[in-house]
C-alpha cells in the first residue's frame, strides 16, 4: 500500500482506533435493523460461524440482525454488493481471506478488497482441509494416495468451495507433493460440495475446517490432514500437512468484518467496539472454537496493515505455484 493510501485508511478508521482498547459506542449505531452480508449459500463454514455471531450481537445490541447471503464465484458478492451500500452503519459484511485472493486470480472481480471496502476487526483465524468421499475406502492420507495411483486418472478430481484462492491451489499443491496432479472442480460453497462427497459423486475435496468439521463428525465425509501449524483441538485426531511430511502445504486462513467505504470514523469505532466485544465474550469464542475457529480480533488500522501483508505474501506463494497474478 503507497502512503497515500495508508493515510486515507488510518483518516476513515479513525486514529485513536489503534489504540488496544476501545470505550463502548453502541448509541453510535443506528436504531434500524442490520444486515452482514456473507458471500456464500447458508448451510456452509460462513453461515455457521455468523449465526453464532449474529445471535451475540442481537442481544448485546438489541437490534435486528439479518445475514443477508449473497452467493457467487469464491463469495465475492458479499464484497461487491458491499462496496455500494449505503454507509450508515446498517449494513457490514463478514467475508475470508479466501475471497480476497479472488483480486489476484480472478479476472474481472468486482471489487478491490484494498480501496473498495474498509475495515472493522479481524475475527479469527481456521485451516485449510483435505476430505475424502465416505464411499471410498480411504482413511488416511497414505491411503487416498495409494488409492489414487491404483485407479483411472479420473479418482484425480477433487472439489473446492473456494475457486481460485488457497483453498483450491491447497489441493493442486498436495497433488505436486504426491507427484498425482489433482484436478480440481469449482463448487459455489460447501453446502454442493458436501453433497456430492456424502454420495460419492466426487472423491475429494478441500475447504476451510469450518465447513468440513460437522460433516465429518457425522460420518457424511473424512477430513485426511489440516494446513494448521499444529492439529486443532476440535479435531484431534485429524494430522496436520506438516506432520505428515509437506511443510509446503501450511497456512492459515482467517475472516474478518468490513464496512463500506465511506462508513464515518464515529460508526467504524462502534461497529469496530460491539464486534470485539461480541466475538471475544467466553461463550461466543468457546463455540466457534467447536468449529476449528480460532478468535483473534484487532483494531481497524491493524487489519488493514494485515490486508497489505497478505497480498504480498500471496503474490509470493502465487509465484511459487508457479502462477502469475491476473489483476
Amino acid at each position: 500500500m503507497n502512503n497515500s493510501l495508508t493515510r486515507r485508511w488510518l483518516l476513515a478508521t479513525g486514529a485513536g482506533l489503534a489504540a488496544p482498547t476501545i470505550a463502548r459506542a453502541q448509541s453510535g449505531l443506528p436504531h434500524r435493523p442490520i444486515r452482514i452480508l456473507i458471500g456464500f449459500p447458508s448451510s456452509g463454514g460462513s453461515d455457521s460461524l455468523m449465526h453464532i455471531i449474529a445471535g451475540a450481537l442481537h442481544s448485546q445490541m438489541s437490534r435486528s440482525i439479518t445475514i443477508d447471503y449473497k452467493p457467487g464465484d469464491s463469495g465475492m458478492g458479499a464484497g461487491e454488493q458491499l462496496k455500494k451500500a449505503a454507509p450508515d452503519g446498517t449494513v457490514i459484511a463478514f467475508m475470508p481471506s479466501a475471497t480476497m485472493v479472488g483480486k489476484l486470480t480472478i479476472r474481472g472481480f468486482p471489487f478491490d478488497p484494498l480501496t473498495d471496502i474498509l475495515p472493522l476487526t479481524l475475527a479469527g483465524t481456521y485451516p485449510t482441509t483435505l476430505a475424502v468421499s465416505p464411499k471410498i475406502d480411504v482413511t488416511t492420507l497414505a491411503e487416498y494416495v495409494a488409492w489414487l495411483k491404483a485407479g483411472e486418472p479420473g479418482r484425480a478430481r477433487f472439489g473446492t468451495t473456494t475457486p481460485s484462492s488457497f483453498t483450491q491451489y491447497f489441493g493442486t499443491a498436495l497433488g505436486r507433493e504426491i507427484g498425482v496432479p489433482l484436478e480440481a472442480v469449482p463448487y459455489r460453497g460447501a453446502r454442493p460440495l458436501l453433497a456430492d462427497l456424502e454420495q460419492g459423486r466426487i472423491p475429494a475435496g478441500t475447504g476451510g475446517i469450518t465447513s468440513f468439521l460437522a460433516p465429518h463428525r457425522g460420518g457424511r465425509l473424512r477430513l485426511l490432514m489440516t494446513s494448521a501449524a499444529k492439529r486443532i483441538a476440535a479435531a484431534p485426531n485429524v494430522p496436520t500437512a506438516l506432520e505428515l511430511g509437506f511443510p509446503k502445504l501450511q497456512q492459515s486462513s482467517w475472516y474478518a468484518f468490513f464496512a463500506p467505504p465511506a462508513m464515518p470514523a464515529a460508526l467504524v469505532a462502534a461497529w469496530t467496539t460491539e464486534l470485539r466485544a461480541a466475538l471475544e465474550s467466553r461463550e461466543v469464542s468457546d463455540q466457534l472454537l467447536q468449529l476449528g475457529f480460532q478468535v483473534e480480533t484487532s483494531t481497524p488500522a491493524e487489519m488493514a496493515a494485515r490486508l497489505v501483508a497478505d497480498f504480498q505474501s500471496w503474490k509470493e506463494m502465487l509465484d511459487l505455484l508457479g502462477l502469475k497474478p491476473v489483476n
